[in-house]
């Protein structure tokens, strides 16, 4: 019996090396992981298992922490959230992962009043930590949008999404930002898309620009007969046709955070005039509680299912859709194809349940004189 166990364990551990060898470089993307719970702290220890030292990077697509963001005098308790952080970075770092948290609307005070102090709290709390390879992008509460440059062909750009979205005062002259404009923002992206044209790019923000769940204004029959899991996933109590207002509403009365709002309808044509067409771009985002691969105009990976689950839709562009908590690897391989795998948490632990791989597209050099941005003369 002990032979055969042995024997399971080393043909794992042959096919595992197998399909790593075939890796040039792997980034795990976990969103909205920022409440600490079983089906959670499955995920990031299933997570750090895959992670191939010295080239695996994480993203945490935002909403670090539930319920409003890192805890500042007068508001919240610093221990505890600074405990729901660890659980998140811990296993990353030790396994060998840089680490890189995006700020999400949760981060930001729930888009409440306090959003810029507690995004700058998050960010300062991680710096503390003097380690080059665990910090929150953008950084200070900035809007700047930064490149983490991961081999000669893959680069993530990060950018603050919900610093476009945040209705209260978010000056902050204090932190010397490159950009405190929305304008700035976009010729930024623009000098970045510019720098890394002939890459693959991750797109990486915490608020998606195609989704089939309740953001993007998709509700499932759950949703009209259990509305109240919406709140509270073990509020499991059918409301027929009284529920149905719930996703009425929501349809109707928008917030800045869906996506058929004018604010996010603005950001989304906005960036998409910088990368919407350009070949090797991959969006990815969390913000729903769900994970999803859309295939649009560009490739949106959709992973904010790090602790949290919510109903979503197949629609009529999705590759894969999933309510269930889990997370996404995204691998570059060796021939430049990307390929990417999704891990699900269920009763029987974390699983792999489906895996596509995208071809790189190799850009000629009329291509890439269409991409340079023209400026006027100073």
């Amino acid at each position: 019996m002990l032979k055969k166990l042995l024997l399971i364990i080393c043909l794992f551990q042959a096919v595992t090396a197998v399909a790593q060898n075939d890796v040039r470089y792997r980034v795990i993307l976990i969103g909205d992981a920022g409440e600490m719970n079983t089906g959670q702290g499955a995920s990031l220890k299933n997570a750090a298992k895959h992670v191939i030292k010295g080239k695996t990077t994480t993203l945490y697509l935002g909403d670090n922490i539930y319920p409003v963001g890192m805890a500042i005098p007068g508001y919240g308790d610093l221990k505890e959230t600074s405990k729901i952080l660890q659980s998140q970075f811990q296993p990353m770092r030790e396994a060998g992962s840089a680490v890189y948290f995006l700020p999400g609307n949760h981060d930001w005070d729930k888009s409440g009043p306090n959003g810029l102090a507690k995004i700058q709290a998050q960010s300062d709390y991680l710096a503390s930590f003097n380690d080059p390879l665990l910090r929150m992008v953008p950084a200070n509460g900035c809007p700047d949008p930064v490149a983490i440059k991961l081999t000669d062909k893959l680069t993530v750009i990060a950018y603050d999404s919900e610093w476009w979205l945040f209705p209260y005062n978010k000056s902050n002259p204090a932190a010397d930002c490159d950009c405190n404009t929305k304008e700035e923002v976009i010729t930024r992206m623009e000098d970045l898309m510019e720098q890394n044209r002939d890459k693959i790019i991750i797109l990486a923000s915490h608020h998606p620009f195609q989704s089939y769940g309740s953001h993007g204004g998709y509700f499932t029959w759950r949703n009209h007969l259990l509305p109240l899991t919406l709140l509270n996933k073990s509020l499991i109590i059918p409301l027929p046709v009284i529920g149905s207002i719930y996703p009425l509403l929501r349809s109707t009365l928008l917030s800045p955070e869906d996506l058929n709002h004018p604010t996010y309808k603005d950001m989304m044509k906005q960036i998409n005039s910088v990368f919407g067409k350009k070949p090797n771009v991959i969006y990815a985002a969390g913000h729903e509680h769900g994970l999803q691969l859309i295939k649009g105009e560009q490739l949106q990976i959709v992973s904010g299912a790090g602790s949290k689950m919510t109903p979503n839709k197949k629609g009529k562009n999705s590759l894969f859709q999933e309510m269930n908590q889990g997370y996404v690897i995204a691998d570059q391989l060796l021939n430049n194809n990307m390929r990417y795998e999704y891990y699900v948490y269920a009763d029987t632990g974390v699983k792999k349940v489906f895996s596509y791989t995208q071809p790189y597209k190799e850009i000629m050099a009329k291509q890439q004189s269409e991409y340079k941005v023209i400026k006027g003369d100073s």
